[in-house]
């Protein structure tokens, strides 16, 4: 009986022991879809010093009594941020050999706003009984933000800088990944143009 008892305890003891060997853990992979909760990814912020102007020319009779011209200029600073749209980002798992290949599109300009605190009091030339009104002055601010976006739209210099600044921010993120899961990644780099 006590050989009986002994066996059985032995038998229970092996077979726990067994399964317990078969609750290794598993190696678990990165999941870099987080990145994806951020939807743009703004790299760079620039600083844009701009003159906003705005320009009628009299016309028929008010032209002879010097009534219906006016021009306006007025002076402000703008920002502009630059920076990728994450959702384009594409960003695969580890090959054999921890390679992360991730597509990249190329950065763009992400918005523009105006410093209200550098517009200066704006500089007037009008005819005779001609106002300014606010909706012209708001029409040139308009006018040159756009202007603003266009220029830093064909800015090459500076979309290839916020490009590199992504980059940067993304192997940032790669690198602590791959702490948190004892690997090291090698990036592969693939530009995606539109």
């Amino acid at each position: 009986m006590k050989n009986t008892k002994f066996t059985c305890v032995i038998l229970i003891t092996l077979l726990s022991i067994n399964c317990l060997f078969g609750c290794g853990s598993q190696k678990q992979k990165p999941d870099f879809s987080s990145i994806k909760s951020v939807c743009e990814l703004s790299t760079l912020k620039c600083y844009y010093h701009n003159v906003a102007t705005y320009e009628k020319n009299a016309h028929g009779l008010l032209k002879v009594f010097g009534s219906g011209y006016k021009k306006i200029w007025i002076e402000y600073s703008g920002i502009v941020n630059l920076g990728i749209d994450i959702n384009k980002v594409d960003i695969s798992e580890p090959d054999t050999n921890n390679v992360i290949t991730i597509k990249i599109p190329d950065a763009e300009v992400q918005s523009t706003s105006l410093d209200k605190s550098t517009l200066s009091e704006p500089l007037t030339d009008k005819g005779v009984f001609t106002k300014i009104t606010t909706e012209e002055k708001t029409e040139a601010l308009s006018s040159a933000q756009q202007n603003m976006k266009e220029t830093a739209q064909k800015d090459t210099s500076l979309l290839a800088q916020a490009k590199e600044h992504a980059k940067l921010i993304l192997q940032g993120y790669i690198n602590n990944l791959g702490e948190e899961f004892n690997d090291e990644y090698t990036i592969k780099w693939v530009d995606v143009s539109e």
